[in-house]
Protein backbone atom coordinates (compact mmCIF):
# COMPACT_ATOMS: atom_id res chain seq x y z
CA UNK A 1 0.00 0.00 0.00
CA UNK A 2 1.39 3.37 -1.02
CA UNK A 3 1.06 6.14 1.52
CA UNK A 4 -0.11 9.59 0.58
CA UNK A 5 1.96 12.66 1.39
CA UNK A 6 -0.38 13.90 4.10
CA UNK A 7 -0.28 10.53 5.91
CA UNK A 8 3.52 10.59 5.94
CA UNK A 9 3.48 14.17 7.22
CA UNK A 10 1.13 13.25 10.04
CA UNK A 11 3.27 10.24 11.01
CA UNK A 12 6.37 12.45 10.95
CA UNK A 13 4.65 15.02 13.19
CA UNK A 14 3.62 12.31 15.64
CA UNK A 15 7.09 10.80 15.86
CA UNK A 16 9.07 14.02 16.01
CA UNK A 17 6.82 16.38 17.99
CA UNK A 18 3.75 14.84 19.64
CA UNK A 19 5.23 11.63 21.08
CA UNK A 20 8.23 13.36 22.74
CA UNK A 21 5.95 15.94 24.37
CA UNK A 22 3.65 13.16 25.60
CA UNK A 23 6.64 11.21 26.96
CA UNK A 24 7.99 14.22 28.87
CA UNK A 25 4.62 15.17 30.35
CA UNK A 26 3.67 11.61 31.31
CA UNK A 27 7.13 11.01 32.80
CA UNK A 28 6.73 14.02 35.09
CA UNK A 29 3.16 13.13 36.06
CA UNK A 30 4.06 9.46 36.49
CA UNK A 31 6.94 10.29 38.80
CA UNK A 32 4.71 12.53 40.89
CA UNK A 33 2.13 9.73 41.16
CA UNK A 34 4.42 6.74 41.80
CA UNK A 35 7.51 8.43 43.34
CA UNK A 36 9.70 5.86 41.58
CA UNK A 37 11.95 7.03 38.75
CA UNK A 38 11.97 3.71 36.86
CA UNK A 39 8.20 3.21 36.53
CA UNK A 40 7.56 5.63 33.67
CA UNK A 41 10.54 4.57 31.52
CA UNK A 42 9.33 0.98 31.89
CA UNK A 43 5.76 1.92 30.97
CA UNK A 44 7.05 4.04 28.08
CA UNK A 45 8.98 1.07 26.75
CA UNK A 46 5.97 -1.25 27.05
CA UNK A 47 3.50 1.18 25.45
CA UNK A 48 5.73 2.07 22.52
CA UNK A 49 6.71 -1.58 22.01
CA UNK A 50 3.01 -2.41 21.70
CA UNK A 51 2.57 0.48 19.26
CA UNK A 52 5.54 -0.76 17.25
CA UNK A 53 4.06 -4.23 16.98
CA UNK A 54 0.51 -3.14 16.23
CA UNK A 55 0.64 0.14 14.30
CA UNK A 56 4.18 0.91 13.19
CA UNK A 57 6.79 -1.42 11.72
CA UNK A 58 10.20 -2.63 12.92
CA UNK A 59 11.87 0.60 11.85
CA UNK A 60 10.10 2.23 14.83
CA UNK A 61 12.52 0.38 17.14
CA UNK A 62 14.99 3.28 17.16
CA UNK A 63 12.20 5.63 18.25
CA UNK A 64 11.18 3.15 20.94
CA UNK A 65 14.71 3.28 22.34
CA UNK A 66 14.93 7.07 22.06
CA UNK A 67 11.59 7.64 23.81
CA UNK A 68 12.63 5.29 26.62
CA UNK A 69 15.92 7.18 27.02
CA UNK A 70 14.00 10.48 27.00
CA UNK A 71 11.75 9.16 29.75
CA UNK A 72 14.82 8.17 31.80
CA UNK A 73 16.37 11.61 31.21
CA UNK A 74 13.20 13.23 32.57
CA UNK A 75 12.36 10.78 35.39
CA UNK A 76 15.74 10.26 37.00
CA UNK A 77 16.50 13.95 37.68
CA UNK A 78 12.96 14.29 39.06
CA UNK A 79 14.09 11.97 41.87
CA UNK A 80 16.74 14.45 42.95
CA UNK A 81 14.53 17.49 42.43
CA UNK A 82 11.90 15.83 44.61
CA UNK A 83 14.46 15.15 47.39
CA UNK A 84 15.77 18.73 47.26
CA UNK A 85 12.29 20.19 47.51
CA UNK A 86 11.55 18.33 50.75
Amino acid sequence: MVRKGSEQGMEFSLILFIFPIVVVVTSIIGFLLFRKWFVMPLLTFIVFALLMMSIFNDSFLIWLILYTILSIIVSYPMKFIWKLSK
